[in-house]
């Protein structure tokens, strides 16, 4: 696991943000917590189900290979972890009974990108 995300993973997010910073090659990493969480859906003994969406950013700004997926991850920080030095950026969030419209609605603003 990438150094700076063994910190950050303690926390417990519900919502995991790895986006692209103000600057050229900066990151910025965000977690939250559902204010109204709902049940969990989906998942097993190895982890938790989440939303997952993925992009790539061209240096004009410009979204591509935009992606949108649910899957269960034993640790998201993990796979978050071989996603960044590829030059991923996305938003893994736990799948539960109020998840959807946000993901949903956020995927949507990103396809207008």
């Amino acid at each position: 696991m990438l150094d700076f995300l063994k910190e950050f993973s303690k926390d417990g997010h519900d919502a995991i943000f790895f986006l692209p910073g103000e600057k050229k090659d900066d990151l910025h990493i965000e977690g939250a917590t559902y204010k109204n969480p709902g049940e969990k859906i989906g998942g097993n003994s190895m982890g938790d189900e989440y939303h997952v969406i993925l992009f790539k950013e061209h240096e004009d700004g410009k979204l591509y290979d935009v992606d949108k997926f649910e899957a269960i991850f034993a640790d998201p920080y993990e796979y978050i972890s071989n996603l960044i030095p590829q030059n991923w950026f996305g938003i893994f969030a736990k799948r539960t009974t109020t998840s959807e419209a946000f993901i949903q609605k956020t995927f949507d603003k990103l396809m207008k990108t």
